[in-house]
């Protein structure tokens, strides 16, 4: 038996016939293995298959996979079989599984089809690879890359990758684009008097208010320590004050809870930067200066470049 190509076409006659030697064969090996004819109806599978899908060789044969499944799913399995008898030989791909008790895992398929003896397509025989831990483990690390642990918002390296395309957009369209950089005033006293472990919260806290605040368009990132950068795409230099007293007041008017008789207030101070045609470096930059320019001031201000 060749699994590289199309099988011996004696193997029909044992896959139809349910041969014992087979069965035997196929139930010693740990991955699910099932086999169906040309038209999609199980001849038969191995153990590890009744398993997985979590029903009975004798409730599989004879059946096909709308009278075992939802339609959907039905549909996905049918098409894919399809496919491999229309172009006979190896397919290979992954997707999503259902049991019959509905329980889902993400697979990878490996099937061939087999001829008769008159090199006619006479059917398939398929194993499944369960990857599921495997696309658990690349979603976290996808994750891990993209978005601050602490905050949940664009880490600094994603947040820049995506502004970037924004950026782009804006600069072939002629659109306007406004940046706020926000930093958390007297950051310092909150790790120095409650401690780091406050701290943390008190971060995470004003990442939920900025979130809550924000259009669905806003780009949200923490530039690092206790700085946020907001890009707010389509608004032009006018507007761009509204927006960033509305951040502001949101955090100024909202008191983080400590315990039931204690809570901690937070400010930013925001520095605003307006595109006109700058590179993205000199429009963060510019938003860095004014910034610095409303710290040296009372704090709890917004003020642009």
């Amino acid at each position: 038996m060749n699994m590289d190509s199309s099988l011996d076409s004696d193997l029909i006659t044992y896959l139809s016939g349910n041969n014992p030697m087979l069965q035997c064969l196929i139930d010693t090996l740990p991955v699910p293995i099932f086999y169906k004819d040309k038209v999609g109806i199980y001849l038969g599978c191995n153990r590890a298959f009744e398993d997985f899908i979590k029903i009975e060789r004798s409730q599989l044969i004879g059946n096909n996979v709308f009278q075992l499944f939802d339609r959907e799913l039905a549909e996905i399995y049918h098409s894919a079989d399809q496919a491999l008898f229309d172009n006979p030989g190896i397919q290979n791909y992954e997707g999503m599984v259902r049991s019959t008790q509905g329980d889902e895992r993400y697979v990878k398929f490996h099937k061939t089809s087999f001829e008769d003896n008159n090199n006619e397509v006479a059917g398939l025989i398929g194993i499944i690879f369960d990857i599921t831990a495997q696309k658990q483990l690349e979603s976290k690390l996808t994750e891990q890359a993209t978005y601050d642990s602490l905050t949940g918002l664009y880490n600094r390296r994603e947040g820049l990758n995506r502004v970037g395309e924004l950026y782009e957009l804006t600069r072939r369209n002629k659109m306007p684009l406004a940046v706020l950089m926000l930093d958390v005033d007297h950051f310092k006293r909150v790790n120095d008097q409650y401690g780091h472990q406050v701290g943390d919260q008190a971060l995470h806290f004003i990442a939920n208010t900025l979130r809550q605040t924000s259009r669905k368009s806003d780009v949200l990132v923490r530039y690092g320590g206790e700085e946020f950068l907001i890009f707010l795409p389509n608004v032009a230099e006018g507007d761009a004050i509204t927006f960033a007293e509305r951040y502001r007041t949101a955090l100024a008017k909202k008191a983080m809870r400590l315990s039931k008789s204690q809570r901690l207030h937070l400010t930013v101070s925001i520095g605003i930067s307006c595109y006109r045609q700058q590179t993205l470096t000199d429009l963060i930059h510019e938003a860095d200066i004014a910034l610095y320019e409303a710290k040296s001031r009372d704090r709890n201000t917004v003020c642009s470049y």
